[in-house]
């Protein structure tokens, strides 16, 4: 009776073991990981980026908005912009190796850097040198000096930007579902389309929502000239074609110039002299609208 009794302790105590071992358990919380410096985006007014024999890029906010002042004037891209500082402000994982006292040996003697201007006065500078040697990191020093720090390489490819790609790069600002008219120009043959409360004319639904949605979507491909001098060399006196994009309230317009290489056009839009190069696709949509539309294919049978 002893025995069978010790039995059933041992088992009761088997399973109260068991049960502590493999009770599900809440993970505990990790730490979210420090990043290296805090970069408040709310606070920054001003970026300078600099790179070896490249032109400066310096970029203002205005408002709630952020532009170019340099190496030319225009719109920037906010998005781009944002995703710029989150970035800076998310570098974790840095590790020490070195200082700066040899700075060529990191490429930091002739660093590429981009500089926060603060609402404070404050200026918060990261200095990017070479890439490592086996890839995949980068050497960054805060300010011109201290220690030297390995951080992962895309965080230099996030932050050191050309001027082209921290612009706007918009073929043509319009609002999508406003416009009540569209105008097109192709090779001496005009077309004029107004939009009723059925929407579109239908002989020709498909091919303006065609245009419509490449210029809402498309992008330009190349800025070569911000402050367009070469209007006449690149076809933009005469334009080889146009859209023009009406709503209550406003207009907008894009032209069409000289082929560019084998599948480019430059353009040049309303908003601006700067002439920029787009994708051909675009000509291909203008010249299905210029074109009149073809009546549907009738079969007559034979008696």
């Amino acid at each position: 009776m002893k025995s069978a009794w010790r039995l059933i302790v041992a088992v009761v105590v088997l399973a109260v073991v068991i049960g502590v071992l493999y009770w599900p358990r809440k993970p505990a919380a990790v730490a979210a990981a420090k990043p290296l410096v805090a970069v408040n985006a709310a606070s920054v007014e001003r970026i300078a980026i600099t790179q070896p024999d490249q032109p400066e890029v310096v970029l203002t906010k205005s408002g709630s908005d952020w532009k170019l002042d340099q190496p030319y004037a225009f719109a920037a891209d906010s998005a781009t912009v944002a995703s710029l500082l989150n970035s800076l402000g998310d570098i974790t994982g840095a590790e020490d190796v070195g200082s700066g006292s040899n700075a060529a040996t990191f490429g930091l003697d002739k660093p590429s850097s981009v500089a926060l201007g603060l609402a404070d006065g404050k200026t918060q500078t990261f200095e990017f040198g070479s890439d490592t040697p086996t890839g995949g990191n980068s050497y960054l020093r805060l300010g011109d000096s201290g220690a030297v720090k390995m951080v992962p390489s895309d965080v230099k490819q996030n932050a050191v930007k050309t001027a082209f790609s921290l612009q706007d790069k918009t073929l043509v600002h319009f609002p999508s579902g406003q416009l009540t008219a569209l105008d097109i120009a192709n090779a001496g043959k005009k077309a004029h389309f107004d939009k009723g409360k059925d929407g579109w004319p239908k002989d020709q639904q498909s091919n303006i929502q065609s245009l419509l949605d490449a210029l809402q979507d498309g992008q330009m491909t190349a800025m070569p000239d911000p402050a367009g001098k070469a209007a006449t060399a690149d076809g933009l006196d005469h334009p080889s074609s146009s859209v023009t994009l009406t709503w209550n309230g406003g207009s907008a317009k894009l032209d069409l110039g000289a082929k560019k290489g084998a599948a480019e056009y430059y353009a040049r839009n309303s908003s601006s002299p700067a002439i920029f190069t787009l994708s051909d696709y675009l000509q291909t949509d203008v010249a299905n609208l210029a074109a009149p539309a073809k009546p549907p294919l009738t079969v007559t049978s034979k008696k």
